[in-house]
């Protein structure tokens, strides 16, 4: 009887449930459909060409730059400039390579990226874990004076700095060069914002075990912001592979001259004054590495910007628009293979 009753109580009763009504639409109403998903689908044609026509004004400069690279030196001097060049001439590169002694210079910059992203971890990193996830006295006060040295521009502190390094003989010296650059403050923001989201039930359990707050921070924080480091590594590998100002105060010689420097002095390169396909071919080997770094590396740096989140057009999973063009015409070419077989 029991059972029973439990099967009727189970069974659906009549009216409970949503039953959808279809409805025809007028004519008046499908016009309007139509009339908005075409005025949606123009103003995504729109939208398209306002992106192409502002990635262009990021990227005629740099085909400026190839340009000139490569023209003769009767078509360097024309005015006004196109973009178009008749006769290539690849040897500028040669010239700008030999000329500016890139080889010397090409050495510094990589020992200065190296040894500034090599030290650079052993302190920020800590000093954002401690400002982040340890309470101990005068942790504001630090903090705050941090903040007021980031207000002041580099400019204004470059004579006192120059002075007492030049009082410690530190000037024309590798120390003396990646010295300010391993307390980076903006590396110190970065990694103290990661540290602050990892759940706090982490950190308490392992404390609770009596772990150590080193172990805590290499062994459970340091893996689970692995990539603020890659967007971390770019964008600082970026910043100083082109220093310029810095480098050109601090050093007195030649033997620690980055590759900027040696492009700015590439204008007068052997005495006389080059002309500016050479100079132009040598900006283009300059900026070679750090743009490819970050064509190949530009997900990582938003992705770790926007919080780790995966970036999707408009909100949604879509493909972008020269992906959805390339599986169509994927999808053609099988379809006619299959046809033919």
């Amino acid at each position: 009887m029991e059972k029973d009753l439990l099967l009727k109580a189970n069974e659906p009763i009549e009216g409970e449930y949503y039953t959808p009504i279809i409805r025809e639409l007028t004519i008046k109403e499908m016009k309007r459909a139509k009339l908005k998903h075409r005025l949606k689908y123009v103003l995504k044609i729109l939208n398209y060409f306002l992106l192409l026509g502002v990635g262009m004004t990021f990227v005629y400069p740099f085909l400026w730059m190839f340009s000139m690279s490569i023209r003769p030196l009767h078509e360097a001097l024309l005015f006004p400039p196109s973009l178009i060049v008749t006769e290539p001439q690849w040897q500028n590169y040669i010239d700008a390579w030999n000329r500016a002694k890139f080889s010397q210079y090409l050495g510094n910059s990589i020992t200065y990226s190296v040894l500034v992203l090599g030290l650079q971890y052993f302190f920020i990193v800590p000093i954002a874990y401690a400002l982040a996830r340890m309470e101990f006295k005068g942790r504001k006060s630090l903090f705050l004076i941090k903040q007021i040295g980031m207000m002041l521009p580099m400019e204004a502190t470059l004579i006192p700095v120059y002075y007492l390094y030049a009082k410690l003989g530190l000037v024309d010296t590798w120390i003396g060069l990646i010295l300010p650059s391993l307390f980076s403050m903006f590396g110190i923001y970065m990694f103290m914002n990661q540290f602050r989201t990892v759940p706090n039930e982490i950190v308490e359990s392992a404390k609770l075990d009596k772990t150590k707050n080193r172990t805590i921070m290499l062994r459970i924080m340091v893996p689970m912001i692995l990539p603020t480091f890659i967007t971390h590594f770019i964008l600082t590998f970026i910043s100083n592979w082109n220093t310029y100002y810095w480098v050109l105060v601090m050093t007195t010689s030649e033997k620690l001259k980055t590759l900027p420097v040696a492009i700015r002095g590439l204008l007068r390169a052997d005495g006389i004054y080059q002309p500016w396909h050479i100079v132009m071919a040598g900006n283009i080997l300059q900026i070679a590495p750090i743009l490819l770094m970050y064509i190949f590396g530009s997900q990582r740096v938003k992705r770790a910007m926007i919080g780790g989140r995966k970036i999707t057009f408009a909100g949604s999973s879509r493909p972008g628009l020269f992906k959805r063009i390339i599986n169509k015409f994927k999808q053609k070419k099988r379809i006619t293979t299959i046809r033919e077989g």
